[in-house]
């Protein structure tokens, strides 16, 4: 609540001085829905499916800087029951604009059994992660880890001829499912996938591998050339909601993780939660120890398990263990471990306290 009236109290400032006349001028750049135009695409840009909760993630393109509503859209795989995305405004823009504390290029939507509020227009970034949040109490877990489809649709029926933008995803086991490949064929009829004569759903759908979509991997989206087809996409096992796609890494042999700096520096004096930027290529355990310069152990993590790919800050609050650290230096060792390929890695870093 308080961040709610914090960002209205922000609104409220802001138009009223200087900048109101820049709003008008935004608006003016600001698609209406429905819209049609052979520049302006709204795209899935990346689709999670086998994981905790599956979710899509939308980005707006446009050869010049302007924003697409979403609110009456529909995110959907067609079957069982859907609802539009929002009933409050939603704005997707192709630039991350400066007024906003999030990044603007991306939604994510979260296709969830449970009621949550949607994150908006008007109160911006709630849970502070980046972007917005929309959850559509859809069909739970309705992105089936086998054949699949999403679309971006005006409406849940593949027959209205609606489409913005479409997917379409296969284990290829060799027994397509009946139902998704005729969500298929009304998505060629209205231009949003491409078939050819020798008409295989399986084929012409994204690779997913025989048992699916682990729980940390993603359909990803290459580039913002659409060409309606599976080569538009990649199976990746990086999921990246609110940033931008990871689709190739320079990972060294049975290399598990990096750090993202040889040595870092922490206030004592500042008790907010601070973090051991790192990167994960395979999903594994992580536990953090931090060592005097006699090699004393002061510091040990609890273990973080089973961390998906990508992204990670390791947290460590030395102001919260005050008692056993002084100004000075000190050195870290962080372990993994990838207990499936009994794969194992350390890494040191030196750590300043001030």
């Amino acid at each position: 609540m308080m961040k709610k009236i914090c960002y209205l109290f922000y609104l409220i400032c802001f138009f009223s001085c200087e900048g109101s006349q820049s709003f008008y001028s935004e608006q003016e750049k600001i698609n209406p829905l429905p819209f049609q135009s052979d520049q302006d695409r709204l795209l899935i840009n990346e689709v999670v499916c086998g994981a905790e909760e599956d979710w899509v993630e939308l980005i707006f393109a446009s050869p010049e800087e302007k924003g697409q509503r979403l609110s009456s859209l529909y995110v959907t795989m067609y079957y069982g029951e859907n609802e539009p995305l929002s009933f409050e405004e939603i704005t997707i823009y192709n630039y991350d604009r400066p007024e906003t504390f999030y990044d603007d290029r991306f939604v994510v939507v979260h296709f969830t059994q449970d009621f949550k509020e949607d994150e908006n227009d008007l109160i911006g970034d709630v849970n502070q992660n980046g972007y917005l949040d929309l959850y559509c109490q859809n069909y739970y877990n309705s992105l089936w880890n086998s054949d699949g489809v999403v679309a971006i649709d005006t409406d849940d029926d593949p027959e209205n001829g609606g489409i913005y933008d479409f997917i379409a995803y296969s284990n290829r086991d060799g027994s397509a499912n009946k139902t998704i490949e005729s969500y298929l064929e009304k998505a060629q009829e209205n231009n949003a996938w491409v078939i050819n004569d020798s008409f295989s759903f399986q084929s012409l759908a994204v690779d997913i591998g025989l048992n699916g979509l682990k729980d940390f991997m993603s359909i990803s989206r290459k580039d913002l050339d659409d060409s309606n087809r599976a080569d538009d996409f990649k199976v990746t096992k990086f999921q990246t909601p609110g940033r931008e796609n990871i689709l190739e890494v320079d990972q060294k042999g049975n290399q598990l993780f990096k750090i993202k700096a040889e040595a870092l520096a922490f206030s004592l004096n500042d008790l907010e939660e601070q973090a051991i930027p790192l990167f994960l290529f395979e999903k594994c355990h992580l536990k953090l120890r931090v060592f005097s310069t006699i090699g004393e152990v002061l510091y040990d993590s609890p273990l973080f398990l089973d961390v998906i790919p990508g992204d990670f800050f390791l947290p460590w609050s030395p102001a919260s263990y005050s008692n056993f650290f002084s100004k000075g230096l000190y050195f870290g060792v962080i372990e993994a471990t990838f207990s499936s390929e009994k794969v194992s890695q350390e890494k040191k870093i030196n750590l300043i306290l001030y």
